[in-house]
């Protein structure tokens, strides 16, 4: 229900910009932390603007602080809508957002030798596939700056954005699927996961793109 609010709340913002006089707008493509995106941007006025935005990355990785060697994908971006605030009526601006939050991690692990889980060793055998994954929270409110408009100007133009995704402390959770594991090892190994990530709980947004203007 909150994603949908979401985008009720960015498809309103956009009609009701929509509605003012001497609307200029405008289509940006990005390349940045939260992967690929695609924005449309409306200018209300020289002082402000308005954007709804989707992103997405899928990414290959491995993590093995913790002593087991996961096969890991890193699932990046989501969509939101932001307001744009241009203090010198110029392409500098300060920006705030709320997103729909794609990113978390997806752990999977079939180990071929014995392995410490929690307090205890176990064999292959006994461990079967241990997988699991990080989630965040999934409303995240965005908060950043920025150089580049969607209104006036050239037709094609220069984006760049730097700011942090609130998303909150990481959840963990792992499963064995021979059910072998006691839950008290599995906390364990979780806990030590969820130490590992405790720095992501602002996740650092930087793109690059360009913008099309109509």
């Amino acid at each position: 229900m909150r994603r949908w609010g979401i985008v009720g709340m960015a498809v309103l913002c956009l009609m009701l910009a929509s509605e003012t006089k001497a609307v200029d707008m405008g289509v940006g493509l990005r390349l940045g932390t939260q992967g690929l995106g695609v924005e449309y941007g409306i200018g209300i006025s020289e002082w402000f603007g308005v954007r709804g935005a989707a992103y997405w990355a899928d990414i290959s990785t491995d993590y093995d602080d913790s002593g087991v060697e996961y096969d890991g994908t890193l699932l990046l971006g989501g969509y939101g809508v932001f307001a744009d605030f241009y203090p010198a009526k110029n392409g500098f601006r300060l920006s705030v957002g709320l997103l729909s939050n794609r990113n978390e991690v997806e752990l999977e692990a079939t180990p071929t030798e014995d392995q410490e889980i929690g307090d205890n060793t176990y064999t292959p055998t006994e461990l079967g596939t241990v997988s699991g994954g990080v989630t965040f929270d999934s409303t995240a409110p965005y908060f950043g700056i920025g150089f580049g408009r969607f209104s006036g100007g050239d037709r094609v133009g220069f984006l760049f954005d730097a700011g942090v995704v609130h998303q909150g402390s990481g959840e963990v959770s792992l499963v064995s699927s021979t059910g072998l594991i006691p839950q008290d090892d599995l906390d364990k190994e979780i806990a030590e996961i969820e130490d590992d990530i405790q720095d992501y709980e602002y996740w650092p947004v930087i793109s690059f793109g360009l913008v099309i203007r109509f």
